[in-house]
């Protein structure tokens, strides 16, 4: 009932369908697994390459940290959980009860705590 009292309002509607754009722009931590490491693959690369460019045009590097050389992959999926997903996520699963997308995030979390916390730096462990 109280979901049907926030629906009725145009404004609260309009806010809803925002926030339902921005957590699918920013939802890869709430994949599968391996949906997860794909995508933070392909957005990492991105953004090494981003880096590359400044460096070799001699431009302000934007975001330091993507250095491939010294990037912990681990650690940027972390920190990028930790700023932006699980607040935002949490509010979502309290409004619309999204636990299969919560189970994800979680395996992710430790997926990501798992190789940071044996200092890989890499989006897979070695092969035994």
């Amino acid at each position: 009932e109280s979901i049907k009292t926030v629906l009725r309002s145009p404004e609260n509607r309009i806010l809803i369908k925002r926030m339902l754009i921005k957590c699918a722009d920013i939802s890869n931590p709430c994949r599968p697994i391996e949906q997860c490491i794909e995508w933070a693959g392909r957005i990492s690369e991105e953004y090494f390459a981003q880096t590359d460019e400044e460096r070799k045009q001699g431009l302000p590097v934007v975001m330091p940290v993507f250095d491939r050389n010294t990037c912990s992959i681990p650690k940027s999926q972390l920190s990028f959980i930790d700023y932006f997903i699980i607040d935002m996520f949490d509010a979502w699963d309290a409004f619309a009860d999204l636990p299969n997308l919560m189970e994800h995030l979680n395996n992710n979390i430790k997926y990501w705590k798992g190789l940071d916390g044996r200092n890989l730096r890499v989006l897979r462990p070695p092969p035994e």
